[in-house]
């Protein structure tokens, strides 16, 4: 089994110590707002505790899972949290997992005038009471950072890449083959219409000739006749046509 050595660093922002990952507070306020911006949400004075939860978890559970569009660079280190014994999912605070700081994000979220209030406002070394529950948020719809992203939020995601090929060739090579066994058909069938032809001919000449021997004086010697006739599949056979003498 491989063992591996995770360092986590402390850092300060604005005065404030947080477990330094991919995402900053300052950086969770900024995708909250592409967010918002993007989808069209309303978080004001006519917008329901329920929706602006809905909205939170898929912030939080973009910066925790990522996502192709407003967050390439996954942060599993943030988490929502809750009131504790049975009170609500927080609407606008942004957790750390582990050390459980906590920041406030939406100044003023559920009463108008919050669009421009996005701001991740800390509270120093105060942690969250262990009354409150801490824990990872839903992965969202989307969510997911793809690998090799642009990271800026708000952009448009990346095409499908194309589908494979479709050989065509074994289609077009049944139907040149299929074509091929038309034509050898129908110049089988010309040729044996022609030879029929040819046939018919031959037998309306030996009726001619018969009766043209039949037609002959008696005294007059008949010879016989020699000819070809035509085969039906090509061709042509020799013949002798010798009247009966009475």
């Amino acid at each position: 089994m491989k063992h591996c050595l995770i360092v986590v660093a402390l850092v300060s922002v604005t005065g404030h110590v947080y477990a330094q990952g991919a995402v900053s507070p300052d950086r969770v306020a900024q995708i909250a707002k592409t967010v918002h911006d993007a989808e069209g949400w309303n978080l004001g004075a006519s917008s329901t505790r329920d929706t602006r939860n809905e909205f939170w978890a898929r912030v939080i559970g973009i910066v925790h899972w990522g996502h192709p569009v407003y967050n390439t660079t996954p942060d599993p280190s943030w988490c929502l949290k809750d009131g504790g014994r049975g009170r609500p999912q927080t609407d606008d605070v942004a957790t750390q997992c582990v050390s459980r700081l906590f920041w406030d994000c939406i100044g003023g979220v559920g009463s108008n005038g919050y669009e421009n209030n996005f701001r991740c406002a800390g509270h120093g070394a105060e942690r969250l009471p262990e009354v409150q529950n801490v824990y990872a948020p839903p992965k969202p719809a989307g969510g997911g950072a793809s690998s090799g992203g642009s990271g800026n939020p708000g952009s448009a995601p990346p095409s499908p890449a194309p589908g494979p090929a479709v050989d065509l060739s074994p289609v077009l090579n049944a139907l040149k083959a299929l074509e091929a066994r038309l034509a050898a058909l129908e110049a089988k069938g010309g040729a044996v219409d022609a030879a029929a032809s040819e046939a018919l001919n031959a037998a309306s000449r030996a009726s001619e000739i018969k009766t043209l021997i039949q037609n002959l004086p008696a005294s007059q010697p008949i010879p016989c006749l020699v000819g070809r006739v035509p085969k039906t599949f090509g061709g042509s056979s020799e013949v002798t046509f010798c009247p009966k003498v009475p």
